[in-house]
């Protein structure tokens, strides 16, 4: 039966628990048969409300309540008791205020939790899920985020970080249908105390997208993108980016192909085009490719992202095959992979040693577009064209892209701690808005790197460096990042001058989700070409590059 000296209620602590075992020499020093296998802090830890019954004299130590009370009521054998001695922390008295908003499952054993608490040091914080007494995985890689809702409740120090989320791989045998999580343990600095939670049952795919909206879309005291990146440090980048490539090649794993179309033996290149959330495109581009010579010797390999667009897909091909005369291999995955690993898999069907990465709101300017581009190839030297980018212009005629450059932005973080200077990789376009004849953005020569809406490459170097990157979220940034993949290995990216309209952003649907990805890409090309950058490859004339010619 339970102490009655040890009724329920809140306890303020004003002491370590340290303090309360102050006396335990005496304890495991004493000869008596009935302290087998006592331990006076780990008492205290298993029977936490112990420690006021101390303080306010009822006890003279934990020892004290053990030889009175708890040796006969079996207390050694308590599971509270053995959790604790076990290493397994219990939950304390005090706890600051705090809560669970959602807790979400996939279906491989990943969680995502989200909530809010006012503790004193946001870098303690550690959250273990359970189920029942038992921990299945603990972690200490936790995003903070501001909680308007809670900071309205709360009194808290101006400034602070409420807001927390995170995501833990349970273990292998923790599968879901293994294991009813019950609830999920939060410990701030030495208190802890665990929250039941109602599991919400996902994809691996959604609970990505979740994480992915829930960063894009949290605020902070200070500058964001800053936020985002120290954020993204404490190892939840790492987690994301990992997540992504598991899925990505459980996608194209399973990638299905179909032929419209003539066919033939070779090609003399492979446009491959990635589409999401946009079927007509297809369509269009057939018939604005299709008019100039030589046309019939290029091929378009269509990867989809989206396999709700499959119907929609198969009749915009067979349309276009027959009316254009058009050879179109269809590739259907069945989930998104995102824009490097769909167009990875797409090489893998291409006819040609010329792969032309394109996207679906880009069309010719020129009719002879072909003609041009294999001028270029027949005349340059073989570094020149192993890859290399186009003009693109916007619609009303003015000059979008004209090769990029790599510039760094420098951000502050104002903290409790002090202030933190982080320094963030930003990708810019060469001519941006320019008169469409401005010569120099038209000549041909090397650039720092070149947009994934054109890229012009030879299949055999795209395939020696990996193809893209699939350590990039959905997409944006691995254009850049393959570019200065191919300059590390030898060969910078050239510009010549075959001209193409680019409507913009208008080749695809965009999500929230998608705005979370580009925080992660930016944060991860900056962690792995800021050396290369900052050494000589950066800004609008990179030292690196001009030593390359």
């Amino acid at each position: 039966m339970d102490n009655p000296d040890l009724a329920d209620g809140v306890l303020l602590f004003d002491e370590t628990m340290e303090g309360f075992s102050a006396r335990a020499d005496e304890a495991r020093g004493a000869c008596d048969p009935v302290l087998d296998g006592f331990d006076e802090h780990t008492y205290l830890l298993a029977f936490p409300r112990l420690a006021l019954a101390i303080k306010e004299g009822k006890f003279a130590s934990a020892l004290d309540h053990y030889r009175k009370h708890g040796a006969a009521e079996n207390r050694l054998n308590d599971v509270a008791y053995r959790r604790a001695k076990a290493g397994n922390p219990v939950d304390t008295a005090e706890f600051p205020a705090a809560g669970i908003d959602a807790f979400f499952m996939s279906t491989s054993g990943l969680v995502l939790f989200i909530g809010w608490v006012n503790d004193e040091s946001s870098s303690l914080l550690k959250a273990t899920v359970m189920a029942g007494q038992d921990a299945l995985g603990s972690t200490h890689h936790i995003a903070r985020c501001r909680r308007e809702d809670a900071e309205g409740i709360v009194a808290t120090t101006a400034g602070k970080l409420l807001g927390f989320w995170g995501i833990r791989s349970l273990p292998k045998h923790s599968g879901p249908d293994a294991v009813a999580v019950t609830g999920i343990a939060l410990t701030a600095g030495q208190e802890r105390r665990t929250f039941p939670v109602n599991v919400t049952r996902v994809s691996d795919a959604r609970l990505l997208e979740l994480s992915l909206e829930y960063l894009a879309t949290s605020r902070y005291f200070a500058n964001p993108q800053v936020e985002s990146h120290l954020q993204l440090e404490g190892g939840l980048g790492k987690i994301l980016i990992d997540m992504n490539v598991q899925l990505s090649r459980q996608v194209i794993g399973a990638a299905y192909a179909m032929q419209f179309g003539p066919r033939r033996a070779k090609f003399a290149g492979s446009i491959i085009v990635c589409l999401y959330g946009k079927a007509e495109f297809l369509f269009i581009q057939a018939a604005f490719f299709s008019p100039g010579a030589g046309y019939g010797n290029y091929e378009f390999i269509y990867v989809s992202n989206s396999p709700e667009l499959t119907d929609q897909l198969v009749k915009e091909a067979t349309l276009a095959a027959r009316i254009y005369c058009t050879s179109i291999t269809l590739v259907i995955l069945p989930g998104n992979a995102g824009f490097g690993a769909a167009n990875n898999v797409a090489v893998n069907f291409a006819q040609s040693e010329r792969i032309l990465i394109v996207n679906p709101d880009v069309f010719p300017r020129d009719a002879r577009w072909a003609e041009r581009h294999e001028a270029i190839l027949e005349s340059r030297a073989a570094d020149e064209v192993a890859m290399f980018g186009v003009p693109l212009y916007y619609d009303d005629g003015s000059l979008m892209h004209g090769g990029m450059f790599i510039d760094t932005d420098i951000g502050l973080s104002v903290g409790p701690n002090g202030i933190e200077r982080r320094e963030m990789l930003r990708v810019e376009h060469y001519g941006k808005g320019a008169p469409p004849q401005t010569s120099a953005w038209l000549a041909s020569r090397p650039v720092t790197a070149v947009t994934g809406a054109f890229i012009s490459a030879d299949r055999a170097w795209f395939e020696r460096l990996g193809g893209f990157s699939l350590e990039y979220v959905l997409g944006h940034y691995e254009d850049a990042d393959l570019c200065l993949k191919s300059f590390s290995a030898g060969k910078p990216v050239w510009m010549h001058d075959v001209p193409f309209w680019h409507l913009e952003g208008k080749g695809s649907t965009r999500r929230t989700a998608h705005e979370g990805g580009s925080i992660v890409n930016n944060w991860h090309f900056t962690r792995t070409w800021g050396t290369l950058v900052a050494g000589g490859m950066g800004g609008r004339a990179p030292r690196l590059l001009a030593s390359s010619r």
